[in-house]
């Protein structure tokens, strides 16, 4: 279904969302890493004859479990625009909750949720009200890409003849780096347990004349 939506009050309108491929592979990512624990963030963009186009996440600080996530939308600078959020369910639903819904009334219009098994197939997208909302997807990069120079200053801009100098990080930053990694992927655990599952097989018995004897039903890893 369609939508109208007029933003943050400027009269700006729009009647489609488009989404970046890059921002849903981006997600589930995240999705994955945050698992068991729940991922959220909110979608940058722009709007574009009457388009919305998600191109970007913004991270917010924040603190996430099982059951939801809480983030500290206070932070966001006055100046950034954000239209809509994303979040990742630890479960095979992407039904809003009650709290989604909430989320959902004060930040932004379009919003997505990715459930298990974390897949494009496993999005569900919905306006401000939880109404389900249609989107494409897409390569939209090229609109960040033209607007590079928005976020970069040539002087910043590292040249071949240009010598890169040490002193970036201190001794105490090398010694955190030089820290062991002692992430553990529960994602992964979850993957190797749905694999390891004992899975429903359909037997069917044939009498010599070719009808059916009898259908057994057995499970088999």
């Amino acid at each position: 279904m369609g939508f109208l939506s007029k933003i943050f009050n400027n009269d700006e309108e729009f009647s489609e969302v488009r989404v970046d491929r890059e921002v849903l592979d981006s997600v589930i990512y995240y999705a994955k890493k945050a698992y068991p624990m729940e991922f959220l963030a909110f979608f940058d963009g722009e709007i574009i004859d009457n388009i919305l186009y998600i191109t970007g996440l913004l991270f917010v600080p924040g603190e996430t479990c099982e059951t939801g996530a809480v983030v500290h939308t206070e932070l966001i600078p006055m100046t950034t625009k954000y239209w809509g959020s994303v979040h990742s369910h630890p479960g095979p639903s992407a039904s809003p909750s009650d709290a989604d819904l909430n989320t959902f009334s004060r930040n932004g219009y379009f919003h997505m949720i990715v459930c298990l098994p974390y897949s494009l197939e496993t999005f569900k997208a919905y306006d401000r009200y939880g109404n389900p909302q249609d989107y494409t997807v897409g390569d939209y990069g090229y609109l960040v890409e033209d607007n590079i120079d928005e976020f970069f200053d040539e002087d910043d801009v590292l040249n071949d003849s240009d010598e890169f100098k040490p002193g970036l990080l201190d001794e105490a930053d090398d010694e955190f780096f030089k820290t062991e990694d002692t992430f553990v992927d529960h994602y992964k655990e979850f993957e190797e347990n749905q694999l390891d599952k004992a899975r429903p097989v359909i037997r069917i018995e044939l009498n010599p004349d070719g009808s059916v004897k009898r259908v057994v039903r057995e499970f088999k890893k």
